[in-house]
């Protein structure tokens, strides 16, 4: 069993990094067409609901895992990559839940709203940015055993 959780494990995690790519990419590449074409706009529509598709389920399978997994080690005295990946992509998987599902709605709304207006989206592109930044720093340390 703790061979398939691990397996789930790593399978929400490439999900979950992969929509934040999504994103991250196609929202970076239509942002200075957003709000001038109807076209643009869509695509970039799509972009964040195949972002929620892949992702949401994807931190969600993450976290759960990674709960079964941390149980399954028991308490005790703990390292500190054991500590970030516990605390660390606990705590991210939560707020990346929750501000991406916010944020993702928001910008769907202005981008659906917007008439030949500029849509701004940097802050939604900032966001997920340092979403996928916090992910690989909580990756690498797990990964180095620091």
């Amino acid at each position: 069993m703790y061979g398939f959780m691990l397996f789930l494990h790593l399978t929400g995690l490439f999900a979950w990094m992969g929509g934040l790519l999504v994103a991250i990419v196609m929202i970076g590449l239509l942002h200075k067409k957003l709000g001038s074409s109807q076209d643009s706009n869509l695509l970039a529509r799509k972009s964040v609901s195949i972002f929620s598709y892949l992702a949401h389920p994807g931190a969600v399978l993450v976290l759960g895992s990674g709960v079964y997994l941390i149980l399954q080690m028991g308490s005790g005295s703990k390292p500190l990559w054991l500590d970030v990946m516990e605390k660390g992509g606990g705590m991210i998987a939560l707020l990346s839940l929750i501000v991406s599902g916010i944020l993702g709605g928001k910008v769907k709304k202005k981008l659906k709203a917007a008439q030949g207006q500029p849509v701004k989206v940097t802050g939604y592109l900032t966001t997920m940015t340092a979403f996928m930044a916090l992910i690989l720093g909580v990756v690498l340390i797990v990964s180095l055993r620091i």
